[in-house]
């Protein structure tokens, strides 16, 4: 009874399926290393984008727009003359030697010149770090199904969750024990081993039937590098995606900077704001944990992907409308609005990545195997930071006007309206094109079989 009762809790958990645990495994430990490595490095870049002034972040967010757009054009030219397992590779190992320059720099560099490195850096992984996660997800696009994507995309989210609560654990307990060169080290050997997971998921979904149902899995995917901006202009559904994660962008930079400003307030030093950083990072993990084992399936499965898109509007303007509250009570004291920024950040991060992640990938399910590795990353990336420059807009003109956090819910209260409402559009059209991709397009596993299935998107034109 203990025993049936034991396998019934794992199954609501993992819904994972005989023959599906080996790549499943391989996808969830590629994430793992992805943002371990990432979440080692990204405390470094915040305290470096608060060490000048605010006036100076804003800047940092239009240079990292323009170089997004840079990067994932010119990685559109990468994947049109090479296969996804050798451009994932040169991605990564691209970035990798990044990193390398870095540290060189920082031993070489003069005191005057290591504020301008700084820049670079935080420029850098501001773009590398969305990029790497869009190429990853993409991959999960074309190598699972979507009805396969609905059910294992959470599961295969906890491994980036674990990889994130164990790098935030290791900045905070040694931050002030270790150089930042062996930080960015440890990064270092953790992309090259997601490189490796690529590899092993690459192979093992090229079965002779996997081939058949998509005979360019292993050759180039052709084309031009333009061909996802201009696929993305054409596209209302890629456009659609697109204004969902600039709002997400907006809402999620004007909290950036509210958080900026409370570790400004808290911490001169920085070292101390490195360590502040990564405890808000630890935070948001593990609730973001307990979301991904015991909630997020069931959203999906029970109350659809439209409810899981909408649920981050209603969060991000109950969370500015708490703020707001707060702050105006007679005699709050300043650790009590961090506090409550603390737990509404957390709840908004956490649902962020465990609920809407998993739901958003879902939709590049059903767009063509070109738009996933193109089209997707100037969607993910340059629309994302768009949306970074469109939100420190917003919170420029609240601080001019003084409006303070009571100006941050007034913003917050029309964003949520049009995105909630985005959410349930985007949900039905992913419906729709679905219900017209061609049966022949999509294998779903059988009980005893090893095949992932194919993801090959709408067999006709993109509406």
């Amino acid at each position: 009874m203990g025993t049936q009762h034991g396998r019934g809790l794992m199954a609501r958990v993992f819904p994972v399926r005989k023959g599906e645990w080996g790549r499943v495994g391989l996808s969830a430990a590629c994430f793992f290393f992805l943002l371990f490595g990432y979440f080692l490095l990204r405390p470094i870049r915040e305290a470096m984008g608060v060490q000048r002034s605010m006036s100076d972040l804003r800047w940092l967010f239009i240079t990292t727009c323009f170089v997004s757009l840079i990067v994932t054009l010119a990685f559109g030219g990468v994947v049109s003359r090479m296969d996804r397992r050798r451009f994932i590779a040169l991605a990564y190992r691209a970035v990798m030697v990044c990193l390398l320059g870095f540290i060189v720099a920082r031993q070489v560099l003069s005191d005057e010149l290591l504020v301008y490195s700084g820049y670079v850096y935080y420029v850098g992984l501001s773009v590398v770090n969305l990029f790497m996660t869009s190429v990853f997800w993409g991959f999960m696009a074309d190598v699972w199904s979507l009805s396969q994507g609905k059910r294992l995309f959470a599961a295969i989210g906890i491994g980036g969750t674990l990889g994130a609560l164990l790098g935030s654990n290791f900045v905070w307990w040694l931050a002030s024990h270790i150089p930042t060169w062996v930080q960015i080290g440890v990064a270092i050997v953790a992309f090259e081993l997601a490189v490796q997971c690529v590899g092993l998921i690459d192979r093992r979904s090229g079965t002779p039937v996997q081939a058949q149902v998509n005979p360019a899995m292993g050759a180039p995917v052709g084309g031009q590098w333009v061909d996802g901006f201009q696929a993305m202009m054409r596209s209302p559904y890629l456009l659609g995606i697109g204004l969902y994660i600039m709002l997400l962008a907006i809402s999620n930079t004007m909290i950036y900077f509210t958080q900026a400003k409370l570790v400004v307030d808290a911490s001169d030093e920085l070292s101390g704001r490195i360590a502040l950083f990564a405890q808000l990072d630890m935070w948001t993990q593990v609730a973001t944990l307990l979301v991904q084992l015991f909630v997020t399936a069931h959203i999906i499965k029970r109350l659809g992907i439209g409810v899981a898109l909408a649920l981050l509007p209603i969060v991000t303007l109950a969370g500015f409308a708490l703020l707001a509250w707060v702050s105006r009570v007679e005699g709050v004291q300043g650790w009590q609005v961090f506090a409550v920024f603390a737990i509404f950040n957390a709840i908004h991060r956490a649902t962020r990545y465990a609920v809407v992640r998993p739901a958003r990938e879902t939709l590049f399910s059903v767009v063509p195997s070109s738009e996933k590795y193109k089209a997707k990353p100037i969607v993910d990336v340059f629309l994302y930071r768009g949306g970074d420059v469109a939100g420190a807009g917003v919170e420029r003109v609240i601080a001019a006007m003084g409006w303070g956090l009571m100006g941050m819910a007034m913003v917050a209260a029309p964003l949520a309206v049009l995105w909630g409402g985005l959410a349930f559009a985007l949900a039905r059209s992913q419906h729709r094109r679905a219900m017209d991709m061609d049966e022949s397009n999509e294998v779903e596993l059988k009980p005893t079989s090893t095949i992932p299935g194919g993801a090959l998107g709408p067999t006709g034109r993109m509406t």
